[in-house]
C-alpha cells in the first residue's frame, strides 16, 4: 500500500509539473504611434492587479509609457511577451518583435524602516517605428537611470504623494 501512495503521490507532483507554466506571458497594450521606453512598476500601493487574458496577463500601457500595478513582483521565466498597438477604438495591431527590445529590470526602495517604506520593482522595454531589426535589438544596453527616474518619479507621486524630484 506505501510503494502505491508513493507511486500516486509522485505522479500527481510529475502531472502537476506539466500543467505549470514556464513561460512568462504577457501582452503590453502601447498607445497607437507610441515610441520609446515602456515600463512595468510592481508592487505600487493602491494601483490595480495585472489582468488576464488566458494564460497571459496584460499590461494597458498609459500615454506616458507606463503601467503600474499592485502586484507584488514580475514573473521570472521564460519571456514570451505579446506587444501590441491599441488604437482609440480599442484594436490592435501586432508590433513586430524587431522592433521590441529589453531593457532589464530594477527596484526602488525608499524608507526601509517607515511604515510608509515604498518598495516598487520595475521592467522595461523600448519600443522603436523606424530602427526595427537585429541591430535595433542588440544594441540595447540596459536601462538607464535618467530615463526611468522621471517616470518612477510620476508613479510615487500619484500613488504615494511622495515628491522624489527636489
Amino acid at each position: 500500500m506505501m510503494k502505491q501512495c508513493v507511486a500516486a503521490a509522485f505522479f500527481l507532483f510529475v502531472l502537476a509539473g506539466c500543467t505549470t507554466n514556464s513561460a512568462a506571458n504577457d501582452i503590453y497594450l502601447i498607445p497607437q504611434n507610441y515610441e520609446g521606453n515602456v515600463y512595468a512598476f510592481y508592487n505600487v500601493k493602491g494601483a490595480p492587479e495585472i489582468q488576464k487574458e488566458g494564460d497571459y496577463q496584460v499590461y494597458t500601457i498609459n500615454e506616458e509609457g507606463y503601467f503600474a500595478t499592485s502586484t507584488p513582483d514580475m514573473d521570472y521565466r521564460l519571456v514570451t511577451d505579446k506587444y501590441y498597438y491599441v488604437d482609440e477604438n480599442g484594436e490592435r495591431t501586432r508590433i513586430n518583435e524587431d522592433c521590441v527590445r529589453g531593457m532589464g529590470a530594477g527596484s526602488f526602495e525608499n524608507g526601509p524602516e517607515s511604515v510608509n517604506q515604498i518598495k516598487i520593482k520595475y521592467t522595461g522595454i523600448e519600443v522603436t517605428k523606424n530602427r526595427c531589426g537585429q541591430e535595433f535589438k542588440d544594441s540595447g544596453n540596459g536601462m538607464a537611470q535618467d530615463d526611468v527616474e522621471p517616470v518612477l518619479a510620476k508613479v510615487v507621486a500619484r500613488y504615494y504623494g511622495v515628491d522624489l524630484i527636489e
